[in-house]
């Protein structure tokens, strides 16, 4: 069934709501299996949050995701693009008005960039109010000590301080409440004059994002086919199996839907996935598929994935994340980003799909804007040492404001210089 609402100072839009199509259910993952799950000692206390969490208001309404999915129609269709960022794993720390704001405003002067070189509007999407639950490559961690403990899985599981690494459900409502003060941080930051020497001032649209990974709390803020936590959502590498529950639970969402594909993706399991999360090929813009395949393999990799997508008849966003595949680690063991090669799988990935008619669409960072030094640069963080002064992060490493504005300047260059004809 469909609803026509009237949005204050939005043109109307079309509200679904849910039908019986499969059978889907924003709990029917249950039945299956479940990836990275969360082993909780109590599974009470999680049901009892759950329930007290499907009490709460929605933190984005289903007339705003309807609204995004009018614009990221657009993007399919190669009129728009966007620039999605934010934290690797955000802090329940920095729910500040200074760091909040420095992440929105670098959002919107990395819009402003994208759109004076690309001509085309920009869509804004942060990695925020709610980013507060991670994947990880390993279950527990070994601590110096020889003792070994839960790993750290975000603010919304448990704490980094290894002493109190049990999965706590509580921490799921101070997920929500934190949430909900970032998206009000956001709304302030929005009415701000504009400031500072880059003159940035957000615009009225910022959409939130975050990864789909605790199924519990996701399905406990879901009301009818909307997830009511974030604008858009995101599979990551470690979840999107065929048959796994996060699929099974995004499948049948209005939300916009990203999902992470990584090199050892194959082109007949992306168009499995299209085809399972986007049964009408019509929606252009429902599914957007958010590469990260590290510089020197796009081109043994995508072009192969393009076309199997281009001969099914999906037409999804194409969306590159340059950050996850090209990290490496310090002797010391630090993790840390390589910038150049960033821009690298970058140019990569726009080549591969200017080849073959087909068209990038967005790009994915993780990046904040404080000035941190986490990832190398070749100008400021050039050593090991180097990452020491200020390395923050909670879980990946983040660029700084200036070498994501630097890497939003460098791609933005090199499209001109590739195709100057006509800016895209």
């Amino acid at each position: 069934m469909i609803k026509t609402i009237s949005a204050p100072t939005e043109t109307a839009v079309e509200v679904i709501e849910p039908t019986n199509t499969a059978q889907w259910t924003p709990d029917s993952w249950r039945s299956r299996p479940v990836a990275q799950a969360i082993d909780y000692d109590d599974q009470l206390a999680l049901e009892q949050t759950c329930s007290q969490l499907r009490k709460l208001p929605p933190l984005v309404l289903p007339y705003q995701i309807e609204g995004a999915r009018q614009q990221l129609y657009q993007v399919a269709k190669g009129n728009a693009f966007i620039i999605q960022g934010g934290d690797c794993a955000e802090s329940f720390y920095d729910v500040q008005h200074d760091i909040i704001r420095s992440k929105v405003t670098l959002l919107a002067y990395q819009s402003q960039i994208l759109g004076a070189a690309l001509g085309k509007s920009i869509i804004q999407i942060g990695r925020i109010a709610g980013q507060y639950a991670k994947p990880r490559s390993q279950m527990f961690e070994r601590l110096p000590t020889g003792e070994t403990v839960p790993a750290f899985r975000g603010h919304n599981v448990n704490s980094e301080n290894p002493e109190s690494r049990e999965p706590d459900p509580q921490r799921l409502q101070l997920g929500y409440f934190y949430a909900a003060a970032t998206l009000n941080t956001i709304t302030q930051v929005e009415k701000e004059p504009s400031q500072g020497a880059r003159n940035t001032k957000a615009p009225p649209t910022l959409y939130t994002s975050h990864e789909i990974l605790h199924l519990p709390y996701e399905s406990a803020l879901t009301t009818g086919v909307y997830n009511t936590s974030a604008t858009f959502l995101w599979l990551g590498e470690r979840t999107r199996q065929l048959d796994g529950a996060h699929v099974e639970y995004a499948r049948g969402l209005r939300n916009p839907i990203g999902v992470k594909i990584g090199p050892t993706a194959t082109p007949a399991a992306v168009v499995a996935l299209l085809d399972t999360l986007s049964q009408n090929r019509d929606h252009y813009g429902k599914i957007s598929l958010i590469t990260r395949l590290g510089w020197g393999k796009v081109h043994s990799t995508l072009p192969q994935i393009i076309r199997a997508v281009q001969l099914s008849g999906h037409v999804p966003i194409w969306i590159c994340d340059p950050c996850h595949a090209n990290t490496v680690s310090t002797t010391c063991g630090r993790k840390t980003g390589i910038v150049n090669a960033m821009l690298g799988e970058l140019k990569e990935t726009y080549v591969a799909h200017r080849r073959l008619g087909s068209h990038l669409g967005g790009i994915h960072l993780e990046q904040t804007g404080e000035n941190v030094t986490e990832c190398f640069d070749e100008v400021h963080v050039v050593e090991p040492a180097d990452l020491g002064r200020s390395y923050r992060s909670l879980c990946d490493p983040r660029l700084s404001a200036d070498q994501a504005i630097d890497l939003v300047k460098g791609f933005t260059a090199f499209v001109k210089e590739w195709c100057p004809e006509s800016g895209f």
